[in-house]
């Protein structure tokens, strides 16, 4: 007994479906690249010597320059805030710095004199925000 079609007409369907596999591949090859969405972003967490914390988007200072001004063993030297993942305030201000525990991206950790006499800004869920940077406890930066 012979197997195969039992109809004896030719089989087109395997035809057809090569041609749907190879259209659909033209399709993909000739749709644009896609473009992941974008990750999510997470705010910082500002702590107050009051007891009061805010989630705060884009943690910046006013101006310009965008690093942490630090005296560690009596020089001067500046932090960028773009490798800082933390920072905590251990003592009250005098002269316009503070004692602080610096925390880098990298896990290193430091302690210095902080500048404290400027402001801190960034974007809340309400809108844009700001605080005297001397007002704040402790710092953490979160993925900019």
């Amino acid at each position: 007994m012979e197997r195969g079609n039992p109809t004896g007409r030719a089989n087109t369907g395997t035809g057809k479906a090569l041609f749907l596999v190879w259209v659909c591949l033209m399709v993909a090859a000739c749709a644009g690249e896609v473009v992941p969405p974008p990750l999510p972003t997470y705010p910082g967490k500002v702590f107050t010597d009051e007891g009061k914390a805010f989630y705060v988007w884009n943690i910046r200072f006013p101006g310009t320059r965008q690093e942490l001004r630090v005296k560690i063993g009596g020089t001067q030297t500046w932090v960028p805030l773009s490798v800082i993942h933390g920072v905590r305030f251990l003592g009250p201000e005098k002269d316009l710095y503070r004692e602080s525990e610096i925390y880098t991206i990298s896990g290193e950790k430091f302690r210095g004199l902080v500048y404290v006499g400027g402001l801190l800004e960034g974007t809340t869920d309400v809108g844009y925000w700001n605080m005297p940077f001397n007002k704040v406890e402790m710092l953490q930066m979160v993925d900019q």
